[in-house]
């Protein structure tokens, strides 16, 4: 069978509306995913509890330890089992948010441990403490220190969205499989996805080094 680009042009449209709901569902996962680490590393710096750092800890090596689909096949598949009925776009965010909150927490313990302890302590002399210390000193902070890894992790969630198509999310690896399967030209039809992937990643990655070199500016 030759390889026929007329079959890839053909699907693009579908791709593309494909691509708009993988982008969607990476930003609400990385979002979502954001948040939830900044809690949870602002509440175990400030509590110093032992047995916050230690769920912390079993969490992110259950995490780290398990591979993705099967996290995203307990969420969509035990959640209804415990009365938690939701649908597989939101199961798909939850696995997402959960998975990459493992990782954003270790990338913001890095950008943490880079904020010099002066600053905590010139912060205190001006009367700063608790919640005014973290949002306007120790977290803008450590965001700028931690783009590169952040920016990595959301590539991550961008390519792992393929994923959710095993649980029926219309996103552009289920739209591919749609399309495949009624034109029965696979390598067309991926090849269009895989351009639209690239595509979606080159443009988070250059959009991230220029807010880096925004940041660098202003730091100098």
């Amino acid at each position: 069978m030759k390889f026929d680009i007329s079959y890839t042009f053909d699907a693009l449209p579908r791709l593309f509306e494909g691509s708009l709901v993988t982008l969607i569902l990476a930003l609400l996962g990385f979002a979502f995913s954001v948040v939830l680490a900044t809690i949870v590393t602002v509440a175990r710096t400030a509590s110093k509890s032992r047995i916050l750092a230690c769920s912390v800890a079993i969490y992110i090596s259950f995490i780290r330890g398990t591979p993705l689909l099967v996290q995203i096949f307990l969420v969509f598949y035990v959640l209804p089992i415990v009365g938690l009925n939701i649908g597989p776009m939101s199961a798909g965010i939850l696995a997402l948010t959960l998975n990459s909150a493992a990782f954003v927490i270790e990338i913001l313990r890095g950008g943490l441990a880079s904020v010099p302890q002066g600053q905590f302590e010139a912060a205190r002399s001006l009367g700063l403490s608790g919640f005014a210390l973290w949002v306007k000193v120790v977290l803008p902070q450590t965001f700028m220190a931690s783009i590169p890894p952040l920016v990595n992790e959301f590539t991550q969630v961008l390519k792992a969205t393929a994923l959710l198509s095993t649980i029926t999310v219309v996103e552009l690896m289920r739209v591919s499989q749609q399309i495949y399967s009624n034109n029965y030209h696979p390598v067309e039809v991926l090849t269009g996805a895989f351009v639209m992937y690239f595509l979606m990643c080159f443009a988070v990655s250059r959009s991230a080094s220029l807010l880096e070199s925004k940041f660098e500016v202003k730091r100098a």
